[in-house]
């Protein structure tokens, strides 16, 4: 396989190989820290924190040290939730003859697949203006929804080229 150019650094990755036959996308959401990155901020949040509750408990203020040791608590669950969703992946693989979406962090932990002669992309807009749009490939009645946590622009400019590709002469 050639990679050929990344579309949206960060978001989403076409990948087609030699032949032009067989297309990939690998969809991940912005990471915007990265763990190490997130590991320093929390850090210094951590010391900052403490260091002023251990100031004010030597003070005579004891009281805000249990507070301090929960907000430091709730924000490194916070962090730790933040980092797990954002090693989310989706593979979408379009083939000569199947239509196959992979997702999951490490590995595939989801995999949904239908022939490409029958699968149909679709983008639904919402009632609603200001929510977003629902992207999904349908097979008989079946759908899976893909591209959750990208933009509208990218959700069109994704639904479009997945359209383009399984239309595509084989």
């Amino acid at each position: 396989m050639k990679r050929l150019a990344i579309q949206r650094p960060g978001v989403v990755e076409r990948i087609c190989d030699s032949s032009g036959h067989d297309y990939h996308w690998v969809i991940r959401p912005n990471r915007s820290l990265s763990v190490r990155q997130a590991i320093q901020v929390y850090a210094v949040i951590t010391v900052c924190c403490l260091g002023i509750a251990v100031f004010y408990a030597m003070h005579g203020y004891w009281p805000i040290l249990p507070f301090a040791g929960l907000e430091v608590l709730v924000l490194g669950v916070a962090f730790y939730l933040t980092l797990l969703r954002s090693g989310i992946r989706e593979v979408i693989s379009v083939g000569r003859d199947v239509v196959k979406v992979e997702k999951g962090r490490e590995k595939p932990q989801e995999s949904w697949e239908c022939p490409r002669a029958w699968a149909q992309v679709r983008l639904q807009r919402s009632h609603i203006a200001w929510y977003p749009s629902r992207l999904a490939i349908l097979f008989q009645g079946r759908q899976v929804e893909i591209g959750r946590f990208l933009s509208e622009m990218e959700r069109q400019e994704l639904a479009y080229e997945l359209q383009q590709a399984i239309r595509a002469p084989v």
